[in-house]
């Protein structure tokens, strides 16, 4: 299960985690599809197995259309969790800078 699916999964432990873990967990996944993508692309078969389960031949146009959309969607999550990221940081630092006075 990807980390969007369990962040919409209100049973799932992902959202026990901290906005810290989130944003590495994601970052990773953004990354690990890149390099299965050139791994597939430059392997004879071209298949690529997606976190879902799913396997596509990247070779191919409807392949490459999956990890570009896949690769959209990771990315457009990702600046999501790094926005609250940044919110969470400065709330932080302004609590911390008024308990200090």
């Amino acid at each position: 299960m990807s980390l969007a699916q369990q962040s919409l999964d209100p049973n799932s432990a992902t959202t026990l985690t901290s906005i810290y873990g989130n944003s590495r967990q994601i970052n990773e996944q953004v990354y690990e599809l890149i390099g299965n993508f050139a791994e597939g692309f430059s392997s004879e078969s071209g298949l690529v197995k997606l976190d879902t389960g799913e396997e596509i031949d990247v070779t191919s146009l409807g392949g490459m259309t999956v990890i570009q959309t896949r690769l959209k969607f990771l990315e457009g999550h990702k600046e999501l969790i790094d926005g609250i990221l940044v919110f969470v940081k400065n709330l932080e630092n302004k609590l911390d800078n008024l308990l200090a006075s």
